[in-house]
Formats: C-alpha cells, sequence, structure tokens
C-alpha cells in the first residue's frame, strides 16, 4: 500500500516537472523575451525622485538658520575673549622694559 502511494507521488512530481521543460506553443506568449529598457528607465526615475526626496528632507529637517547663535556658543565666546584678554595681559607684562635698579644716572 506505501508502495503503491509513493510510486503514485513519484509519477505526480515528474509529471509536474516535466512543464518545465515543454516548448511553448504558437498560442501561448513568449514570456522570455522581455526588454530590460523599462526596468531601467524605472530605475533611473526611482533615483530622481529620490534625490528629489533627500532634498526636501534635507531643508526640512536642517539645523540653525535664522534663530541665530545659541546660548552656550555665546558663553563659550565671551570665555575665550576674557581668557584671551588675561593671556595678552600677562604676555605683556613679561615683555616690559623696566629700567635696572639704582639707574638713575647715578654711578658707584
Amino acid at each position: 500500500m506505501i508502495r503503491s502511494l509513493l510510486a503514485l507521488a513519484v509519477l505526480a512530481a515528474l509529471a509536474i516537472s516535466t512543464q518545465a521543460f515543454v516548448v511553448p506553443s504558437i498560442g501561448q506568449p513568449y514570456l522570455l523575451s522581455t526588454s530590460t529598457t523599462s526596468l531601467d528607465a524605472s530605475r533611473i526615475n526611482a533615483k530622481q525622485e529620490k534625490r528629489k526626496r533627500n532634498r526636501e528632507n534635507m531643508r526640512k529637517f536642517k539645523k540653525g538658520g535664522k534663530r541665530g547663535t545659541s546660548k552656550k556658543k555665546m558663553m563659550r565666546k565671551l570665555q575665550s575673549g576674557a581668557a584671551r584678554m588675561v593671556e595678552n595681559e600677562f604676555i605683556a607684562k613679561c615683555f616690559m622694559t623696566v629700567p635696572p635698579p639704582n639707574s638713575d644716572g647715578e654711578k658707584a
């Protein structure tokens, strides 16, 4: 019983798989002759649409702009300006010319 069912299943599988090797008749449309130009055209169109979407999203989610400088940036600028002034004063003091002691014009 099992042997006959197995043989029947094998024959059914062979009958189904032989459809792939049959050459289509004249009445059936030939499915293998497709052109790639339509696919390429839609691909180019899709790329152009993607570029357009990306451009729109860049404008939409752009940071900064009309609001001016942020508070953090202003505070950093003030701190760096103060530090620069302190450093410039120190450098100026380092290179000050001071007359040597007891140089009033008197010679010992």
